[in-house]
């Protein structure tokens, strides 16, 4: 990645960009020489400035009757991020949270594509069980485990502290993952005997099912949200949960 592209993942426009890194390159300066290594007009060159100023990137002094400006240091992005994040936490995510409570429908089916999306998934259990509520999960391959156990390991322990229980039955080949769970708090695993198959790696809470398929490249999850189907699916899971040890 090039700095812009950096510096645009961090939520600078183009513009802001070009001042910052001039201003990096030239230290203190008046505006001239900044119109010149930016390449920013100067109808614009005054409201971009301004803009890094209160962001927090840039600064300036009164030298000579005259404007000299300076950009902060790099490291100051750090707490315009926290700064960023903070509002995003506190304001727009509640505002975005509302509106989805209003268009939450009595079932629906949504398809997420990529780890990424499969993470959401997780990160929507846990945000939505409650104390002793369970996630029943079956299936889960060695393969699939090892791309993500690190997100998991992290992921379980905040499942822990809110003392949402987890019921899995690992495939054979997956044991090692099982033993790692045995030892969490709230949660029990069982393994599938070699003459038992499991049709695919399926996640089970509230009135939600969720079937993973990791056997194409950019993997994929289908999650149904049916009280009706759910309540089917736990009734396998428990079948299958008492013929496995």
């Amino acid at each position: 990645m090039t700095n812009i592209e950096l510096l645009e993942e961090v939520g600078l426009t183009l513009r802001e960009i070009k001042v910052y890194t001039a201003l990096l390159e030239l230290g203190l300066s008046p505006v001239g020489p900044i119109i010149k290594k930016s390449g920013i007009p100067s109808s614009k060159i005054y409201e971009t400035l301004n803009k890094l100023i209160r962001r927090g990137l840039a600064s300036y002094i009164i030298k000579q009757n005259k404007k000299h400006f300076c950009a902060s240091e790099p490291r100051t992005i750090l707490d315009f991020l926290e700064e960023k994040k903070k509002k995003i936490k506190e304001e727009i995510i509640p505002k975005l949270e509302l509106l989805q409570k209003f268009a939450v429908r009595e079932e629906e089916a949504t398809v997420y594509e990529g780890i990424k999306g499969i993470k959401s998934i997780y990160e929507r259990m846990v945000k939505l069980l409650e104390k002793n509520e369970d996630i029943l999960v079956m299936g889960a391959p060695a393969s699939v485990q090892e791309k993500i156990e690190l997100y998991l390991q992290n992921w379980n322990k905040r499942r822990i502290k809110k003392g949402i229980r987890l019921k899995i039955i690992y495939l054979p080949a997956a044991k090692k993952y099982g033993k790692i769970r045995e030892k969490m708090k709230f949660t029990e695993v069982r393994y599938l005997s070699e003459t038992i198959t499991a049709p695919a790696w399926i996640d089970i809470f509230q009135d939600f099912v969720v079937t993973f398929d990791f056997s194409r490249e950019i993997p994929i999850a289908f999650l149904i949200k049916s009280r009706a189907i759910s309540k089917s699916y736990r009734n396998y899971f428990e079948l299958i949960w008492r013929q496995c040890k």
